[in-house]
């Protein structure tokens, strides 16, 4: 499968980073998330604002950094999706598991826009990077193309 890059250093990075975090080719959901991850430059920059090494777990508080963007978020929200099939950034379970909706600030008004900024129309809605968004999904999902 040919891999579409958003240019050089998406493509460097992403497969630096494959190999310095001992991601096999073979492990579809960590592949998808760092090819998304990898797509735009603040991203790239701030990796680890995004993903725990050390747990192999994203981090849950990503989009709440100054640096992120319209398309960091737009990349950081389907990188999440693909990687646990979910919507981490809003559904984190409450201190008394009986209600998912919240999440560590315990803000349900937060979640409710995360949920619809989480989207495939406002994720895919973003014409600079949408083609590699695509290709995000390809890479996730590789049997379906």
């Amino acid at each position: 499968m040919e891999i579409i890059f958003n240019g050089k250093e998406h493509e460097d990075t992403f497969y630096s980073f494959m190999a310095r975090y001992n991601i096999r080719p073979e492990d579809d959901e960590r592949v998808a998330l760092f090819y998304v991850l990898t797509i735009t430059e603040d991203c790239r920059r701030n990796f680890t604002d995004c993903y725990n090494a050390e747990e192999r777990c994203v981090k849950l508080d990503a989009l709440h950094h100054g640096w992120v963007t319209g398309s960091d978020a737009r990349a950081i929200r389907l990188a999440f999706n693909l990687f646990n099939a979910a919507v981490p950034t809003a559904l984190i379970e409450s201190e008394d598991k009986s209600d998912n909706l919240y999440d560590y600030r315990g803000d349900f008004e937060y979640n409710r826009r995360e949920l619809l900024e989480s989207t495939p129309c406002s994720i895919f809605c973003d014409g600079s990077i949408g083609k590699y968004l695509m290709e995000g999904l390809k890479m996730r999902y590789k049997t379906l193309f």
